[in-house]
């Protein structure tokens, strides 16, 4: 923490704890009819069309935790019937040398999870389910604020701060997806097979979530950060930059009628919660993609298969996973903002399977040297994927006199000195959720660093088996197998410093920082230099393997 007084407190930007009952059971109900119908027109043409039907049940709110404050939490919606049809035709001319045309369409529902089911119905903000709590190191400073590291709450600190809650959207939907291919296959000579296709996702009504409780009447601010960049090598090229802040703002800084906190605060629409989380059917995904694939099936004991892809996914930052923990976007006024490269963007894709197996028979004992031999190999390569820059840290609320203070004020976008606030969660703009970085420079010229605008290194690696079988008599078959995963070796980054710039508190004096990772200073990392390599279980270390086999 910044600040001589501040020192003794716990050394970290926030603070989140869950606690209530040790379990939960929930369940739902899944139903579903399929139908599909084919037809075939004199041996050149066939055409298929399907339809499913699918309805997810979702379980009543828990009566006992219904929050009679929210009455989100009270119902939950109603998915309603979900119809996917599907098409396919295929077209060829049988003795010519014409290629076979396919072409398909089919609409598919992805499904609400039980994870995410289980978080709406307990965290009602009631004091009988779960709550989560959200502090900060100076919160509540009389009463002893946030817990030391590693120590955690022992019960509910209902006297700190309020808890927050989540519900569903009541329009909330289960997603939907769009795809359709188009493909040619061309039998060429020797064997060899050739697709070529063009694929087509859209996806719509994915879910995401939002804090609705913020006050639109005081909320967002402004707050001016001093950029401090060591060798000039960050984005932000400006020395001061403004972005919208969103707080709890000090009663001085509040205008007439606002709704205030037991602090005397105010940013929140209802003050007697922190986030009130809505899960929304609010964003889209595209994916187009070219692919080219060639084979060739075992001709003289060599087989190949090896396929291209070029593709590009775009999307407005979805929830990938079944958690909701706050709100997942930069600016809950901006949705704009979200709409970028996606987490799931591979541009380029390549691999390739070789497997030859001896084709001859030798008989004798030399037959038991030379028969049977196998030799395969798989490569693979990925271009990079991709990854945002975001921030780290937030600003705590500092306690006049001496404490370090932010110079900001709500709405009218000027700087004042001194005025103690903090922002209603961590991050660059106060707001948490997707911690990117966007500001207006000295200009007023908008800056958006957006989200995936950097990539990892590209990733390949080649394996390599040889095996040997021995022919041992009445059915009974000895093989002998070396392999090896990573032949190369190839260093594969799979993690690397995406914290672009830390949060410097400021001062009564002094703006706060935006300190960028250059890593110049001790114990720093770069922002992009790799932290880990080869650390997951498809991309590993050079390894070699040998086996023994019996059949019988």
């Amino acid at each position: 923490m910044a600040g001589p007084s501040l020192g003794y407190l716990p050394c970290y930007a926030h603070y989140s704890q869950t606690m209530g009952p040790a379990g939960w059971s929930l369940s739902t109900n899944d139903w579903s009819a399929y139908v599909t119908e084919q037809w075939q027109f004199k041996k050149h043409l066939t055409l298929s069309a399907a339809l499913r039907w699918e309805h997810e049940e979702l379980p009543p709110p828990i009566k006992r935790l219904t929050n009679p404050e929210l009455p989100g939490t009270a119902q939950l919606p109603n998915l309603g019937d979900e119809w996917g049809p599907r098409a396919s035709l295929a077209w060829a001319v049988a003795g010519k040398h014409w290629p076979v045309l396919r072409a398909g369409y089919g609409m598919y529902f992805g499904r609400t999870q039980n994870a995410t089911i289980e978080t709406v119905l307990t965290h009602t903000g009631s004091l009988k389910g779960d709550l989560n709590f959200f502090l900060r190191p100076t919160d509540n400073m009389n009463g002893g604020a946030a817990p030391p590291f590693p120590y955690v709450f022992a019960g509910e600190p209902l006297n700190v701060v309020a808890p927050g809650a989540v519900s569903f959207a009541p329009k909330y939907k289960n997603p939907e997806v769009h795809q359709a291919v188009v493909a040619i296959e061309e039998e060429l000579p020797a064997h060899v097979q050739v697709t070529a296709s063009a694929l087509l996702s859209l996806g719509r009504r994915l879910p995401t979530s939002i804090d609705t409780n913020i006050d639109p009447t005081v909320n967002p601010g402004t707050i001016t950060f001093a950029v401090v960049d060591g060798n000039n090598s960050g984005p932000i090229k400006s020395p001061l930059v403004n972005v919208p802040f969103y707080a709890a703002w000090p009663f001085a800084a509040c205008p007439a009628g606002a709704a205030l906190n037991l602090a005397g605060q105010c940013g929140r629409l209802n003050p007697n919660y922190q986030q009130l989380t809505n899960v929304e059917s609010r964003a889209n995904s595209t994916y187009e993609a070219a692919m080219l694939r060639v084979s060739r099936y075992g001709r003289k004991g060599l087989t190949v298969h090896a396929h291209y892809t070029y593709s590009h996914a775009m999307d407005w930052n979805p929830n990938e996973s079944t958690l909701v923990a706050g709100s997942d976007v930069l600016d809950p006024e901006e949705f704009s903002l979200e709409y970028g490269t996606s987490d799931l963007d591979v541009r380029h894709a390549g691999g390739a399977i070789l497997e030859w197996t001896s084709p001859w028979h030798r008989k004798g004992m030399a037959g038991k040297f030379v028969n049977a031999w196998m030799l395969s190999t798989v490569g693979s390569y990925r271009s990079g994927k991709p990854f945002t820059m975001r921030t780290a840290g937030s600003l705590a609320t500092c306690v006049p006199p001496g404490d370090f203070c932010m110079p900001v004020s709500p709405g009218s976008g000027t700087v004042t000195g001194g005025t103690a606030i903090a922002g209603l969660e961590p991050g660059i703009n106060g707001a948490g959720g997707d911690n990117r970085i966007y500001y207006t420079d000295e200009n007023n010229v908008f800056h958006d660093i957006g989200r995936n605008t950097y990539r990892y290194p590209a990733t390949w690696k080649a394996d390599l088996r040889l095996g040997k079988k021995i022919e041992m008599g009445k059915l009974r078959e000895l093989e002998l197998l070396a392999e090896s995963f990573n032949l190369f070796n190839h260093q594969n980054v799979t993690e690397l410093e995406t914290t672009g710039y830390v949060i410097g508190t400021g001062s009564t004096t002094g703006l706060p920082t935006l300190n960028f990772m250059t890593g110049l200073k001790p114990n720093t990392t770069a922002f992009g230099q790799p932290l880990n390599v080869n650390a997951t279980n498809f991309y590993r270390p050079r390894e070699f393997e040998f086996g023994v086999r019996m059949r019988f």
